[in-house]
């Protein structure tokens, strides 16, 4: 009862609750939908954002990156104390992201976002797999830097389940409308690297990516995705993923309106590594 009236208290004065918002910051995407790949789990939320409280230089961080559907519930829960370094620097000490998922992200976490979390193995950090499908609990430490232009980070975490420590490192640089974007991960005498090249061609942005999933056993695979805005509010995107092993590839077109710059609703249809066709419909919202 007397946190409860402190609280109270302190947010009743506009000086101090206007300078906890002012500390306060938050960025990602949730998608709420529908998709008929699962039976019995049709509705589902994808969530990928991180929350912030800045104090000068110190800062804590919350953050998710997972799916949420009637069948279960694939996560990865962050959380980690910062110091800034400098103008651009930043360490982060806990449960940080890993330095693998910040870079070559692939495109269908946007176009086909349900179905993106089941290539978690091939396309994101084996701390990040390890923890919304094998029961991890990474712990560890990250640095990044990034000044706009140029972007890069390294992390190692481990996890006593089960036993291994997972170091990782990216980068990414934009050269006039070039985004390149590259990184690599190691544990246990594994290596896992990934690419990714994307840019404008003519009216559209196009994109290349290839993935090395070595630490999870997966094979090799080939992304590419290219989109078009009809409008400023209508776009259009297309994706492939192609394994290099002569498997079953995944490719899928999606439509997205913009209503603003926060919300938004789309519509895909795409081919599930030769299952059934995927329908996919969900509304997005960025902050």
């Amino acid at each position: 009862m007397l946190r409860a009236t402190l609280f109270l208290a302190l947010m009743s004065s506009p000086a101090l609750a206007d300078g906890l918002f002012d500390r306060f910051s938050a960025n990602g995407t949730f998608h709420l939908g529908y998709s008929n790949r699962t039976a019995g789990a049709d509705a589902f939320l994808v969530g990928d954002g991180t929350a912030r409280l800045s104090f000068g230089r110190f800062g804590f961080e919350l953050g998710v990156y997972g799916r949420a559907d009637a069948l279960d519930t694939p996560h990865e829960t962050y959380g980690a104390a910062t110091l800034d370094i400098g103008t651009n620097g930043r360490i982060a000490v806990g449960v940080p992201r890993s330095a693998y998922d910040q870079f070559a992200v692939s495109a269908p976490e946007s176009s086909f976002p349900s179905l993106a979390i089941d290539r978690t193995a091939s396309t994101r950090s084996a701390a990040t797999f390890g923890a919304m499908f094998g029961g991890w609990l990474p712990y560890g430490a990250l640095f990044s830097f990034d000044d706009g232009d140029m972007r890069f980070a390294i992390s190692a975490h481990h996890s006593e389940l089960p036993g291994d420590t997972v170091i990782g490192a990216g980068a990414a640089r934009g050269i006039g409308g070039i985004h390149l974007s590259a990184a690599l991960e190691a544990t246990s005498g594994d290596v896992s690297a990934k690419a990714q090249i994307m840019g404008p061609i003519g009216p559209a942005t196009a994109g290349l990516a290839y993935y090395a999933p070595s630490i999870a056993g997966a094979p090799d695979m080939v992304e590419v995705f290219g989109s078009y805005d009809v409008t400023e509010q209508l776009a259009v995107t297309a994706i492939a993923q192609v394994p290099t092993n002569g498997g079953n590839a995944t490719a899928g077109v999606s439509e997205k309106y913009d209503f603003s710059d926060n919300v938004g609703v789309s519509l895909g249809v795409a081919s599930d590594a030769g299952a059934n066709t995927v329908v996919s419909g969900f509304l997005t919202f960025a902050f």
